[in-house]
């Protein structure tokens, strides 16, 4: 088989306009321990710069991952920067996406809808790596992990963003998984030292046992 040329990384490109992306070695890391044939989700992608930076990696490793992307692409209703957003404005935000996420068109698959909705379009047990960076809303993170944890293999990886700073995904997160070890206590209120990522790029991480 001939080997693909390598991609060179453009996820810090000024067209992706926004800088939410802070877990470069968590999404690298994730390519660099699953296998060929593993399945990827990402939940909330806005521009696509994370979708992008995975798509690269994905590509460079040789291994063949689907990675879906899924996001409704309308903008969360509680975030004014993205409901003044010009492209969530005019109602173009996904073709944004799709425009910034050409190079790698070959490797992403977006899917477009509800994140509930969508999980329910899943086997159980056939997702190896899921982020989820939706809704921040306590109830909406609540609902997204519970409706993607059935869809896990045991040894993947349930992880999202926001842990660091956001009191509702902390809340979430405790309330469905369980409280973890090596708790802190910090402006955002509790924390656990075992779902906070190595890297300290504000993510929670839970291996399916």
């Amino acid at each position: 088989m001939q080997q693909l040329a390598k991609l060179d990384h453009y996820w810090q490109d000024p067209m992706f306009e926004e800088g939410y992306f802070t877990y470069p070695n968590l999404y690298f890391a994730a390519v660099q321990h699953f296998p060929t044939n593993s399945h990827f989700v990402e939940v909330g992608c806005w521009k696509g710069r994370s979708a992008a930076f995975m798509a690269v990696e994905i590509h460079n490793s040789g291994k063949s991952i689907r990675f879906d992307c899924v996001d409704t692409w309308k903008g969360s209703v509680t975030e004014d920067a993205h409901q003044t957003d010009s492209a969530v404005k005019s109602g173009t935000l996904y073709e944004k996406f799709l425009s910034n996420t050409e190079p790698v068109k070959h490797i992403i698959t977006p899917k477009r809808g509800d994140s509930v909705e969508m999980a329910s379009t899943y086997e159980d047990d056939s997702l190896d790596f899921v982020f989820i960076d939706g809704d921040h809303r306590y109830e909406c993170v609540k609902a997204d992990i519970q409706a993607w944890l059935p869809k896990m293999k045991v040894g993947g990886i349930l992880t999202g963003h926001d842990y660091g700073w956001c009191e509702d995904v902390r809340k979430a997160v405790h309330e469905v998984l369980g409280e973890g070890t090596d708790s802190y206590t910090d402006r955002y209120g509790i924390g656990y030292k075992s779902y906070d990522d190595p890297w300290g790029e504000g993510c929670w991480i839970t291996n399916i046992q």
